[in-house]
């Protein structure tokens, strides 16, 4: 073989060796997408998932109707658990936060392949906290839809809002959770052993016929797919339990002014549960964002008494009052 064939062959090969690593590449990342909204990031993952030490097999791609994403995420409840835990069971997602989740889910779906998982991260406006963060997978096995948490409302500290989420995190080697606890409702079950991994079954009535609204959704979903309803609580008693929940979370939504929010932090880093850098990032947002629908005049009223009670110093009294003078 002369030495210009010999050439010739050889770049043909390097040729060919690219294409094939160009198609592998493709062919890996082929629907590993990623889809944001604000704060809310849906992805494509491989993620080990197994079930009595078997591999689960996704039915990915999946046609996922909006309705039936909206009644499963609606009716996602947890409990908290500790010392100072509430005692009635919480709504996981917010309205909000449902609204804006359901197409980005809906679209991985429509592409994930059958080794991918649907990984969610999200976040939604709270009364105290705007930056709880709740992390999940969803994915189809057997035509039944799970969902697998590691974060249910978990508070996030100025070093965690300044870095991307982390990547390796997988829900389903957990089983369960030191603060929260996952509440079925009806249509949904927990996967054996796990406090943290719902099973919504998509051949239930409940998901046939669904009956949650996708705009100006009510805070509480449907009686008959509430928590409780599965455990024999009459519908109006479990309605009137809500209505006074939410009745009373209104009131104490009206009365959480800067001040009160302040107080909270500060309890939260005398007990060690936050730091001074997370009580002075969260203090100046709450300068800055605060009191935007407030007059000048109550904006100062309301300076001067954060400072006299200690929470701002006479430094950051002053510094905002001048700014605000200036805006005048």
């Amino acid at each position: 073989m002369n030495q210009a064939r010999y050439n010739g062959l050889r770049k043909a090969g390097v040729f060919l060796g690219i294409i094939c690593l160009i198609f592998f590449c493709w062919s890996q990342n082929t629907g590993a997408e990623t889809y944001k909204k604000g704060n809310i990031v849906v992805e494509h993952k491989e993620l080990p998932v197994k079930r009595n030490g078997r591999a689960v097999g996704f039915n990915h791609p999946y046609n996922l109707e909006g309705d039936v994403i909206a009644t499963v995420l609606s009716n996602i409840y947890f409990e908290e658990k500790g010392l100072f835990k509430k005692k009635e069971a919480l709504r996981v997602f917010q309205n909000d936060e449902v609204n804006v989740l359901i197409p980005l889910i809906i679209q991985a779906f429509s592409v994930a392949t059958p080794k991918q998982v649907v990984t969610v991260l999200s976040y939604s406006e709270r009364v105290l906290f705007n930056d709880q963060q709740n992390y999940f997978i969803v994915f189809v096995a057997d035509h039944r839809l799970n969902v697998v948490f590691s974060r249910v409302h978990m508070f996030q500290t100025y070093s965690d809002t300044t870095r991307y989420p982390k990547t390796k995190e997988n829900p389903a080697e957990i089983n369960h959770s030191r603060f929260w606890k996952l509440v079925p409702s009806s249509g949904m079950e927990f996967e054996p052993d796990h406090q943290n991994w719902l099973i919504a079954d998509l051949e239930s009535e409940i998901y046939k016929r669904p009956s949650v609204q996708r705009a100006g959704m009510n805070n509480a979903p449907d009686d008959d797919v509430r928590p409780g309803r599965a455990e024999g609580i009459p519908a109006k008693e479990v309605t009137s339990k809500r209505r006074i929940s939410s009745s009373t979370a209104r009131k104490a939504s009206d009365e959480s002014g800067i001040k009160h929010k302040l107080i909270i932090l500060r309890e939260l880093v005398d007990d060690g549960i936050i730091g001074e850098e997370d009580y002075d990032y969260k203090k100046a947002k709450l300068l800055r964002e605060g009191m935007t629908d407030m007059s000048l005049k109550d904006q100062l009223r309301e300076l001067k008494d954060l400072e006299f009670e200690g929470l701002i110093t006479e430094e950051e009294y002053n510094e905002k009052k001048k700014e605000l003078l200036e805006q005048f």
